[in-house]
């Protein structure tokens, strides 16, 4: 079998390549899992409409005929594509031929007058996921909309989130007569009403380096006391947080800690829970502050403010008020495979700590930490000692099949 996927551009007969037109009229065969114009049907009578894994299921069988078949893929074939698609369930080694076509992001960047070497890529096309992460911490994002995801919902995600003064461009039938691409805030747009499916491109130009944590400094404290930088960055940094992971902090304080989640959790949200309705202002403060509009805080007592949030895969504990095996259990009854920190400044917190982690059966790391930042008396620098912490980290340890 000769295999092309062809991507055919945008939709106008007008950018659809050269190249993609010589392969389409010269096939056995064409196949196609969406509808397509009437330029591409005039240019072929051998067109077949199928389901994807209906495509591939009969290439599997076709595998060793002698047909040139054609796969049509919708924009290009470097994006969210057929073309991926097939090469997963075919194997890497299935010989096929790519030809590139003229993507919707291509000709959105254009119409908007936008370089695209900066821009971070993602689709919510029949997707679970958000926005918010990537428009916090990149100064521009593409995106696909349709199914759950409108442009309506993204709106509102970005307007919730914090994220209102950003500029949003959205495209619909791009490339057709019945073009439109439009410009405005958040909350200028939600006034229209959009296609279902369409591409968008926010631009933030007050984004957030997700690469530097902050300092002392940086953070908004009123009379709160706060976990100091050197160990708040060593509990981090045992967290061992991936971009994608969606994260708790559970007596989360002033935020302190989970801001600096939140920039290594920068494609994903952090929970940030508080009891105190002074540590929720705080946060909202810090989060407006610091630029960390992936952070959702929640008012209550844990474990019972826990039950009802996403499945974690890193927790940070600062504070359980004595319900610390009730928390642990809890967390890894949502998500096994879960990591948990706990910062423990006394004796008590560190017994108890220990003693559930030890229940648990958790392979646990400790470590103490003694930091001393100087401070400035006259022309002298007076180095202040911090209170010593225990840095506790636990997971649970698995069990081979032998065992």
């Amino acid at each position: 079998m000769n295999l092309t996927i062809v991507g055919v551009g945008p939709g106008s007969a007008g950018l659809c390549t050269q190249s993609a037109i010589a392969a389409i009229k010269s096939a056995d065969l064409v196949l196609t899992s969406v509808k397509v114009n009437e330029h591409i049907q005039g240019m072929t009578k051998k067109l077949q409409q199928m389901k994807v894994m209906e495509i591939v299921d009969f290439i599997k069988n076709e595998a060793n005929s002698e047909k040139n078949i054609v796969i049509l893929a919708s924009g290009d074939v470097g994006y969210y594509s057929i073309a991926t698609t097939m090469r997963n369930h075919l194997g890497p080694d299935f010989e096929m031929t790519l030809i590139p076509g003229i993507s919707s992001l291509q000709l959105m960047c254009a119409k908007c007058h936008l370089g695209y070497e900066d821009l971070r890529l993602l689709s919510l096309h029949g997707r679970a996921g958000s926005i918010v992460p990537f428009v916090t911490y990149n100064r521009k994002v593409f995106t696909l909309t349709g199914g759950e995801f409108g442009v309506k919902e993204i709106l509102e995600d970005l307007i919730d989130s914090g994220l209102e003064d950003v500029t949003v461009y959205v495209g619909e039938n791009l490339s057709l007569e019945n073009e439109r691409v439009t410009k405005g805030t958040p909350k200028e747009l939600l006034r229209l009403t959009f296609e279902k499916l369409a591409v968008m491109i926010v631009v933030n130009s007050n984004y957030t380096n997700c690469h530097i944590l902050p300092k002392d400094d940086d953070y908004a404290r009123g009379k709160r006391p706060m976990t100091k930088e050197a160990v708040r960055n060593l509990s981090v940094d045992m967290l061992q947080i991936e971009p994608n992971h969606l994260c708790w902090d559970v007596g989360a304080g002033t935020g302190g800690v989970t801001v600096a989640m939140a920039r290594r959790a920068s494609e994903s949200f952090v929970y940030a829970v508080e009891a105190l309705e002074e540590g929720v202002e705080l946060i909202e403060e810090n989060i407006r502050k610091l630029g960390a509009n992936n952070i959702k805080p929640v008012f209550g007592m844990a474990p019972e403010a826990l039950e009802s949030l996403p499945v974690p895969d890193k927790v940070f504990i600062g504070g359980s008020k004595g319900q610390m095996s009730e928390v642990v259990k809890l967390v890894l009854d949502k998500n096994p495979k879960a990591t948990i920190v706990v910062n423990a400044i006394t004796l008590e917190t560190i017994g108890e700590t220990l003693a559930v982690f030890k229940e648990i059966k958790l392979d646990t790391e400790i470590v103490s930490i003694s930091a001393a930042k100087s401070k400035k008396l006259g022309r002298y620098n007076m180095m202040m000692g911090e209170n010593p912490i225990y840095i506790i980290k636990g997971e649970l340890i698995e069990e081979s099949e032998n065992s």
